[in-house]
């Protein structure tokens, strides 16, 4: 009997699946969305719409990219990176289990 209990709808028929493939991309994926590429292009455009320089925008843009990149970054290692993979058997829903 598992201790373990699903997270959408409390069951405790879950199995342990492959915990080192789950998240592979998981940075590769966090680049395309909070980069300070992509930030920059951002902060350009709100720069622009409140009338501000869209170099100031894209200046603050890399800025909170660069920040977003590393926090995130430091908690995925310090919390996730341990986690092992679920699947609930009942439900099918994937999910991650930390144990400290």
């Amino acid at each position: 009997m598992s201790f373990i209990q699903c997270p959408y709808c409390q069951s405790t028929h879950v199995r342990q699946t492959d915990s080192g493939n789950a998240h592979v991309n998981y940075f590769e994926q966090l680049q395309r969305c909070i980069s300070p590429t992509q930030m920059a292009m951002f902060g350009m455009q709100v720069a622009r719409k409140s009338g501000f320089s869209p170099l100031f925008g894209a200046a603050v843009g890399v800025v909170v990219g660069g920040v977003l990149v590393v926090v995130s970054q430091y908690y995925f290692e310090k919390y996730y990176s341990n986690a092992e993979q679920y699947v609930c058997l009942d439900c099918q829903q994937p999910f991650a289990w930390v144990k400290q």
